[in-house]
C-alpha cells in the first residue's frame, strides 16, 4: 500500500507542477466563485431618485398585520370603496395615514358591489367573521 501511495505521489509530482498549478487554480476558482456569490448582478427594480433636501432621521416605520376572517367593528374615522380584490389597498392606506391604528377590508358584495375599506382609530377588538380581513398597526 505504501508503495502505491509513493508511486502515485511521484507520478503526480512529476506530471503536475504542484505549487504553481494548485495556487493558480485555487485563486482562479476562489475569484470566480467568490465574485459570483458576493456580487449581486440583479439590476434594481426601479431607478434611484435623487433627494432634494436632507433626509429625516425620524422616518416612522410601521408593521401592519393581516388577520384573515377577522372583523374589527367600530372606531371608523374614514371609509372608502375600492375595486381591489385584495386587502393590501387598506393595509397600504393604513400605513400611509399617521392617524390609522387599524383597518378592516370588507369583501365585495357584502356592503355593496365593491369592497369597502375602513380605517380605524383607536384599534377595536378583533372578532371572528368570514366577511373581512382586518389588521392592526404595530
Amino acid at each position: 500500500m505504501k508503495l502505491t501511495i509513493v508511486a502515485a505521489w511521484q507520478y503526480a509530482k512529476k506530471n503536475f507542477v504542484f505549487p504553481k498549478n494548485i495556487i493558480f487554480f485555487g485563486l482562479a476558482l476562489l475569484l470566480i466563485l467568490g465574485f459570483s456569490t458576493a456580487v449581486n448582478f440583479t439590476p434594481l427594480a426601479q431607478p434611484a431618485i435623487a433627494q432634494l433636501g436632507p433626509l429625516s432621521t425620524t422616518i416612522p416605520r410601521y408593521v401592519v398585520t393581516a388577520e384573515f376572517g377577522r372583523d374589527r367593528g367600530g372606531s371608523d374615522y374614514t371609509t372608502f370603496v375600492t375595486t381591489s380584490p385584495s386587502a393590501s389597498v387598506c393595509q397600504e392606506a393604513c400605513i400611509n395615514d399617521s392617524k390609522c391604528a387599524a383597518y378592516t377590508y370588507v369583501r365585495p358584495g357584502l356592503q355593496g358591489a365593491n369592497a369597502v375599506c375602513a380605517l380605524k382609530s383607536p384599534a377595536p377588538a378583533s372578532t371572528p367573521n368570514s366577511c373581512c380581513v382586518s389588521g392592526v398597526k404595530l
